[in-house]
């Protein structure tokens, strides 16, 4: 088995294994995406600092709250989670209400069903993510990441074939 077919099993193991452990992939990923801003605001930091050296006016307010955010996400990652879920759902409920609204509005008759059922699930759905607040924002995460995974490795392993 070559390289290419082996990171492609990988990664669809990695997959399947985030959407059968949806808490914890999501938990994971978030403590990620922490440890990444706080190294990019260590980073941009240093920056800061060597080039104040040779005198240009930069300000530090940005690297520092890269800084501060990653380490609050990295120490509190549920919290992350559950400002994830609150934006997302709130999005979701406020699209809901704009499209019926906007149907309302347009003064069809009959509007599509398929359009009304769709704004009403973006309702239930918003209201359901942030009923179920840090959990909910990990199982989404962790099924968009287990299924990008998934996709990833079937592609890989077609394109195997043509590594030459």
């Amino acid at each position: 088995m070559n390289s290419t077919r082996l990171l492609a099993v990988v990664s669809v193991l990695l997959g399947a294994a985030a959407i059968a452990l949806p808490y914890l992939a999501g938990t994971v990923a978030v403590m990620a995406l922490g440890g990444l801003m706080l190294a990019g605001g260590i980073v941009a930091l240093l920056f800061v600092r060597d080039a104040r050296r040779q005198g240009m006016p930069v300000g530090v307010f940005g690297p520092w709250a890269q800084v501060i955010a990653g380490a609050v996400i990295l120490i509190w990652p549920e919290l992350a989670l559950w400002l994830v879920a609150v934006l997302l759902g709130g999005g979701l409920i406020l699209t809901g209400i704009n499209g019926l609204t906007a149907l309302r509005n347009s003064g069809l008759v009959n509007p599509p069903l398929l359009r009304k059922i769709g704004l009403w699930a973006s309702i239930v759905l918003g209201v359901l993510l942030i009923a179920t607040g840090a959990f909910g924002s990990a199982v989404l995460l962790s099924l968009v990441l287990g299924v990008a995974l998934i996709n990833l490795g079937l592609h890989q392993w077609r394109e195997a074939d043509f590594v030459v």
